[in-house]
Parts: structure tokens; C-alpha cells; sequence
């Protein structure tokens, strides 16, 4: 069964008793779209085992009909958001089909169903357990605007900088994975945030991560994104996570910031009090005394955080060789 992709040394991922592949698609009045890209599909993973889940977010203008027509499974979605709808296509995915592996795109014609079959060959081979997409590298005109550009790529950087993800483009919407790293992941977040929470909690569940560059075309019908709404929702996220995964980091890194204002201002009226032999400005002092004190008191629970990160770490190894 399965796919030409596969050699005979290959069989980890391929089995007679199961899918090889579930595409979900979250769907939000599409209709201009959804049979397009169903179409595409088809033709692109014509040897391949698959099937595609539509996630309809309670659509009016017939995407769900559409969408049955071309015999997908369309599920209603749990609540709202993209990512909600991510999640609850997931969860229908390993409870009902438990497919080896799940792939998620956008239903607006913006990804290539092609670019699925690239994705997936590291995973078949046992080489990788995430693949996600690379936009940036093949943006055609008009696809994305700048200002959506230029924030994508500085959420990718922080990713990359603080959160030490190793992927160019950490928002692609399109992705394969294999099924069963979705057991050792703490998704929760419904909105766009989940495309860098899933990227953050498979890194540090020891998923291997890689990315292949692929098309990234202009979309029909409207956009559902708000920018800046979505981008500080983001941002809120990758502190969150930076909070969790890299806590020395983020306690550190207040720490530092409060001890080098109290240092500065320290000295400044240190500086007067050599000077002068008087220290007139006792606000400063205070305030002084307090950033420092409050700097320590960062790193002192930046320290504790980040021992008890390593403990839970060391239980979930001992655990994991004990089953």
C-alpha cells in the first residue's frame, strides 16, 4: 500500500494495517478554494494512500458541501480559531483514521500539494519526524505583503535566537509529521500561536525537525490573518514558551536588564558622591539598591526554574526507560 516514495528499506513507517497518510485542512468559508486544492491533491498524491479531513469552522457559503463532493471527511469544528481548528482535526485524525502520518495545509490554494510528497520522503525514510515548509524561499509576487514579510521573519529569528529552533520559517502552515509525536506534545493554544507551539514542543520532546523550501502562491478569496493582532499573540506565545523551555534564559535575561539599570544609576551618584563628598539624590539610591536587589532575585529563580527543568527532564528519561 502506501507510496511510491518508499524503498524496501523503508518499511518502518509503511504497514498493510494502517493509513499512510490524513491531510487535515482547516476551512473557513472557502468555497472559492476548497474544491481547487482538493483537486490538486488528488492529482498530486495519486500513489499515495491518503485521505484529507476538512475542519469546517462553521462555514455559510457551502465549503462543507463542496468539500463532501470531493469526498472528504468534513468534521465540524470544536470552537474557533486556526489553531482549534488544527487541534480538533489532529485529535479526529488519531482517534478515528490513526494514519502514520498527518499533514496540515491551508484550504486558500496558497500551499502546493506537491510540496506534501517532498515533506514527507525524510519521514518514510526514518530520517526525520517533522518536516515543515520553507515559504520564504519561493514567495511568488504578490503572495505575501512586506509588512507580513518582515514579521514573519522576525518571529522565525526570536524562535530561532531564544527558543533555539533551528527553522527559517518557523509560521509555514504547510507540515507533515508523524502521528504518534502528537502523544508527547502539550498543544493548547487555538489561534495562530500553535504553529510555533508545536514547533517548540517537539524540539524539546526530541522530534527531529528539518525543513525543505517550497511554493508559496497568492491566496483566493479574503485573508482571515489580522497582523498585528495575530503577531503580538505570537509574541506572547514565544515568551511563554521561552518562560518554560529556556527559563535561566528569560529570568536571566530580566535580571540582567534590572541589574544593568541599577548599576548605571548606581553609579551615576556614586560618581556625584566622590565628586562632591554628599549624595543628594536618595531616590536614586533606593531605587538603585532595589533594581539590583530585584536583578538577583531573577536570576536566583532563573537558577531554580532552570534545575527543576533538568529534574523533570531526568524523571521523563527514567520514566520513558522503565515502560
Amino acid at each position: 500500500m502506501g507510496s511510491k516514495i518508499a524503498t524496501e528499506s523503508e518499511e518502518v513507517l509503511i504497514s498493510s494495517d494502517k493509513p499512510l497518510l490524513t491531510i487535515i485542512i482547516p476551512a473557513l468559508n472557502e468555497a472559492g478554494s476548497i474544491g481547487l486544492v482538493l483537486d490538486e491533491i488528488s492529482k498530486a498524491l495519486m500513489d499515495v494512500n491518503y485521505s484529507v479531513v476538512v475542519v469546517d469552522g462553521n462555514s455559510i457559503d457551502g465549503t462543507d458541501k463542496i468539500a463532501a463532493e470531493r469526498d472528504a471527511i468534513v468534521i465540524d469544528q470544536r470552537d474557533s480559531g486556526y489553531g482549534d481548528a488544527l487541534l480538533t482535526g489532529f485529535h479526529y485524525a488519531r482517534d478515528k483514521l490513526d494514519p502514520l502520518l498527518i499533514a496540515m495545509m491551508d484550504a486558500d490554494m496558497t500551499y502546493d500539494p506537491k510540496d506534501i510528497k517532498v515533506l514527507m520522503e525524510p519521514i518514510v525514510k526514518g530520517d526525520k519526524d517533522l518536516m515543515i515548509g520553507n515559504r520564504l524561499l519561493g514567495i511568488e509576487m504578490e503572495a505575501m505583503s512586506h509588512f507580513n514579510r518582515v514579521g514573519n521573519r522576525f518571529l522565525s529569528w526570536l524562535v530561532r535566537r531564544f527558543l533555539r529552533v533551528k527553522i527559517s520559517d518557523t509560521q509555514c502552515g504547510l507540515r507533515v509529521f508523524r502521528a504518534d509525536i502528537l502523544d508527547s506534545l502539550d498543544l493548547t493554544k487555538g489561534g495562530m500561536q500553535l504553529a510555533t507551539e508545536m514547533l517548540v514542543e517537539a524540539k524539546f520532546s526530541g522530534a527531529r525537525i528539518a525543513e525543505e523550501p517550497i511554493r508559496y502562491r497568492p491566496r483566493i478569496g479574503r485573508t482571515k490573518l489580522i497582523p498585528v493582532k495575530d503577531g503580538l499573540l505570537i509574541l506572547g506565545t514565544i515568551l511563554r514558551l521561552m518562560r518554560d523551555t529556556e527559563p535561566l534564559l528569560f529570568f536571566g535575561g530580566i535580571g540582567f536588564i534590572l541589574g544593568a539599570l541599577g548599576f548605571i544609576l548606581g553609579l551615576d551618584v556614586t560618581l556625584q558622591w566622590i565628586i562632591t563628598g554628599r549624595v543628594v539624590r536618595m531616590a536614586s539610591v533606593v531605587l538603585s539598591v532595589l533594581l539590583i536587589v530585584g536583578a538577583m532575585q531573577f536570576f536566583t529563580i532563573g537558577l531554580v526554574a532552570d534545575m527543576i527543568k533538568g529534574l523533570r527532564k531526568s524523571v521523563k528519561r527514567s520514566l520513558g526507560n522503565y515502560e
